[in-house]
């Protein structure tokens, strides 16, 4: 079991630093909800990484005082998961090295410029390879994030990049209210290595988690700034491994920084609330033609845990509507309480599952459309979604209303749907509590 550790520096800066340690807790066997851990045992260990100290002790030639204050220059909070950004070479593979990221950004010259931010680091203990990633953790981040929330104008995840758009999506619907940025980056090459894009994703995560204007999770991955609950790894060697496929990027990094600011979320007009409450009772169905339906129909029958199912179907949303047996187990499905949501296999594009009869048919017994969402925002949304505690025709509406900038809305809504819809978004917001959260 892993036993992620933050250290994070927790008072003003003209006291003297005081760190707590931030620990999850082991969750105990059961369904897989995943609720908020107990309130962790605090001690004061030796901070991993303090900018402002650490410029102290080297004397590099800045005010600190002007630092501190620098119009615009902010703190940000850097939390190190693992993943290849930390990685060394070691008996011929690539092994997470701890304190060795942390090493790193200390002898960086640019991170000491005064035109930076402030960085605190904290390190996950042990590090963790983004393939074991899950919601548990996804729990821990959060509960960072809330607990650092008023420390920081920012934060930066170092993440591995196998799973990290499904971080960025999961984080997204859990931080309700966000108002700074949260921005996760890695590399596909180590900080190790000669030549490595590795530098650059973490100079500039940083520069963009401390503008003030940008309140969302994102990805910043290469040359380009991406909404992380739009975001899929499209790339397992090319280190432009991440894309927004149906959204533009946030902002493109050149020779100049250019920001397309029209899209960025609006700042919050709440308080930021923490949802903590994952259901991840949820199977993701790739079809193939000539797939064996009768093994579908077993998953749906003896799953008594089952609250979710994705189906990615073809082009727009088409199945096979020649398969009466396939047909019938969705429908009996349905009729259980499942949740069926259709999804594209395709990049781009949107599910319209009214264009073909294929796709009418699923519509006709229940199944309703993912729109233009991504697999990681569909299967994250649903978890968050079910630990709210919405079912029936709640959950539908939610699933097809925009909650963080994940989908595009098509058409308007009913006179219905936007009352319904209204008692939903009410019932959302008085199921929260305060800046806590669930």
């Amino acid at each position: 079991m892993r036993w992620p550790v933050g250290r994070v520096l927790l008072t003003a800066l003209s006291c003297q630093p005081r760190l707590r340690l931030l620990r999850l807790q082991e969750p105990a066997e059961g369904p897989a909800v995943h609720a908020p851990p107990p309130p962790p045992q605090r001690s004061w260990p030796v901070p991993l990484f303090s900018r402002k100290e650490d410029d102290a002790e080297r004397g590099w030639k800045s005010d600190l005082d002007v630092l501190d204050n620098r119009p615009g220059a902010g703190r940000v909070l850097l939390i190190n998961t693992g993943g290849t950004m930390g990685m060394t070479l070691q008996n011929g593979s690539l092994t997470p090295l701890k304190g060795y990221l942390a090493q790193c950004i200390r002898n960086m010259p640019e991170m000491h410029e005064p035109s930076m931010p402030e960085i605190d680091i904290v390190e996950y203990d042990p590090l963790i390879d983004s393939s074991n990633i899950g919601p548990d953790d996804w729990v821990g981040l959060a509960t960072q994030v809330r607990d650092c929330y008023f420390d920081y104008d920012g934060f930066v995840i170092i993440h591995g990049t196998d799973t990290m758009a499904y971080t960025a999506s999961a984080l997204s619907f859990m931080l309700e209210g966000l108002g700074k940025a949260v921005v996760l980056t890695g590399s596909m090459i180590p900080l190790a290595e000669i030549y490595n894009d590795a530098r650059r994703n973490l100079l500039i995560s940083v520069v963009f988690a401390a503008q003030l204007e940008l309140c969302e999770v994102a990805i910043f991955f290469n040359d380009r700034l991406l909404r992380g609950n739009r975001a899929s790894k499209v790339d397992s060697n090319g280190l432009d491994a991440f894309d927004t496929p149906n959204f533009p990027p946030l902002a493109t990094v050149g020779a100049r920084i250019s920001s397309d600011r029209a899209i960025w979320r609006r700042p919050p007009t709440s308080r930021l609330r923490v949802h903590l409450k994952l259901d991840t009772s949820i199977v993701v169905l790739h079809l193939v033609p000539g797939f064996d339906d009768s093994a579908i129909e077993s998953m749906v029958r003896y799953s008594s845990k089952l609250r979710g199912l994705v189906l990615s179907l073809y082009g727009t949303g088409n199945g096979p509507s020649r398969k009466a047996g396939f047909l019938r187990t969705i429908e009996n499905a349905i009729e259980r309480g499942v949740l069926v949501v259709a999804a594209s296999q395709c990049t781009k594009g949107t599910v319209s599952l009214d264009d073909y009869e294929v796709g009418r048919r699923l519509l006709d017994i229940g199944v309703i459309s993912a729109g233009d969402m991504t697999i990681e925002a569909i299967s994250t949304k649903m978890a968050y979604l079910f630990g709210r505690g919405l079912t029936g025709d709640e959950i539908r509406l939610a699933m097809n209303e925009d909650l963080r900038g994940e989908r595009s809305r098509l058409a308007p809504p009913s006179a219905v749907e936007s009352g319904s819809l209204g008692n939903f978004l009410g019932k959302l917001g008085r199921g929260s509590r305060g800046d806590r959260g669930d």
